[in-house]
Formats: structure tokens, C-alpha cells, sequence
């Protein structure tokens, strides 16, 4: 079985090493040989294939195990690749740099959005967890604690603001069941402030994944401006004939 989290940072660094090497390096493959075309050409149906994941999850509604997200990144790292490949690191069409910038935007603005979602989607499951884990313990905590044994704690506390602590000698005589309760008391008094983190935790969380749907939505952007080229691509092919046959 393939090991996605091993196979996936494998096949982004090929991919990220292809795009520097083109920078620096020409290759003896030329896009318009004929073994440029059938990398070309495989490239391409690999890059198509990405399509079949949101076609599913979006007009299907096939998610999770059904829909498996692996799929579509796999045919978005190696399609891509080949594609690299195929230019022969050459670009000398307007068209074919229109196609290499937005594929190099979608495939970085893809591995980005995959990394930071995951890392953003566990946090916000572990807030979730732990904001449960701490309102049960306040309720629980709660329940062990008499109204008016808090009603006279929280007056206590306010009375104290702003003033200095008692003397010694002025300090009400010890109480055991007294001093109990006021320690319950702080502790529920820490547990409530804890749950009010967690929750602006979960907040700033929340909010970061809205702007991960945003950022989505730009690589569909891309997307779909990439597979336009690619199209205009073909067809100007087609139109000054097959020079590789």
C-alpha cells in the first residue's frame, strides 16, 4: 500500500527540483521531438486525470474514503513533472510560458494549501477536543460547589480589588470547610478562564480556515486558467500540424 505521507514529499521535491533545474539547465529532449510530444502528451492526461477528484466530491458528492484526495495529488505532482520534461527547458512561446507560470502557481498554491490545511485542521480538532475535555471538568466542578458558596466567593474577589491584603492580626480567624470551598472555588475559577481561551483559540482557528476555503478557490482559479491554456495549446498544434510524426 502506498504510504502517502512518504510518497507525497517525495514526489513535491521532484517536482520543486525540475522547476530549478529548468532554470539552470537545458535539457537535450526538445518539447517539439517526437519524444518531447508523448512526455507532453502524458503529462497532460495526468494533469486531466486531477479533474476527476473535484468531479466527484463536487457533482457527485463522493467524500473521505470514497473520494481520495491522494489520487489528485498524485497526477498534480508527476503530470506537472513531465511537463517540465517536456518543455525541454526551453520556453519560447508566449503560450507555453502562460502554461508553465500557472502550472508552477497551481501545483505550489496546491502543496501550500494541502500542508497548512492539514496542520490547521488538526488544531482545530485538538481545540475542539481539549474545549470539550474542559467544559466537562468545569460542569463536573461546578456541580461539587453550592450557589451561595460561589455567589460569596465572587463577591469576596471583588471586594479585594483595589485594596491591600489584611493584616495578620485583622485576618478572620481559619475556617477548614471555609478555605475548602474557596480553593474549589479558584480552581473552577481557573478552569473557566482556560475554557475561555481554548474558545478565542478556536476563534482564530476558525477564522484561519475560512481563509484556507479563500485560498482554494484561487487554486481553482488557476486551475482552470491553466487547463484553458493548455487547450489553446493543443489547438495551435493541431493547427500548424504534427512536426514530431
Amino acid at each position: 500500500m502506498i504510504d502517502e505521507k512518504r510518497v507525497t514529499p517525495i514526489l513535491s521535491a521532484a517536482f520543486v527540483g525540475l522547476v530549478f533545474a529548468f532554470l539552470l539547465f537545458p535539457l537535450p529532449i526538445a518539447g517539439g521531438s517526437f519524444v518531447g510530444h508523448w512526455i507532453g502528451i502524458l503529462g497532460t492526461v495526468l494533469m486531466g486525470l486531477t479533474l476527476v477528484y473535484p468531479y466527484r466530491k463536487r457533482i457527485l458528492g463522493k467524500k473521505g474514503k470514497k473520494n481520495p484526495l491522494s489520487s489528485h495529488i498524485y497526477y498534480g505532482l508527476i503530470g506537472p513533472s513531465l511537463v517540465v520534461i517536456h518543455s525541454g527547458h526551453r520556453i519560447s512561446a508566449t503560450i507555453g510560458m502562460f502554461i508553465f507560470v500557472a502550472m508552477l502557481l497551481v501545483v505550489l498554491s496546491g502543496i501550500v494549501g494541502k500542508v497548512l490545511f492539514k496542520k490547521v485542521s488538526r488544531s482545530a480538532k485538538d481545540q475542539k477536543n481539549d474545549l470539550e475535555r474542559l467544559n466537562r471538568l468545569f460542569q463536573e466542578k461546578r456541580k461539587e460547589i453550592r450557589r451561595e458558596d460561589i455567589r460569596r466567593f465572587l463577591e469576596g474577589e471583588a471586594l479585594m480589588v483595589g485594596y491591600e491584603a489584611s493584616a495578620a492580626s485583622d485576618a478572620p480567624e481559619e475556617n477548614p470547610y471555609r478555605d475548602a470551598v474557596w480553593q474549589q472555588c479558584e480552581e473552577l475559577q481557573r478552569i473557566g478562564a482556560a475554557v475561555a481561551e481554548e474558545e478565542e483559540a478556536l476563534k482564530a482557528i476558525t477564522s484561519l480556515k475560512s481563509f484556507f476555503t479563500w485560498w482554494i478557490q484561487i487554486h481553482i482559479y488557476l486551475s482552470i486558467f491553466l487547463f484553458a491554456m493548455i487547450l489553446v495549446h493543443v489547438l495551435t498544434t493541431f493547427y500548424y500540424g504534427f512536426r514530431w510524426l
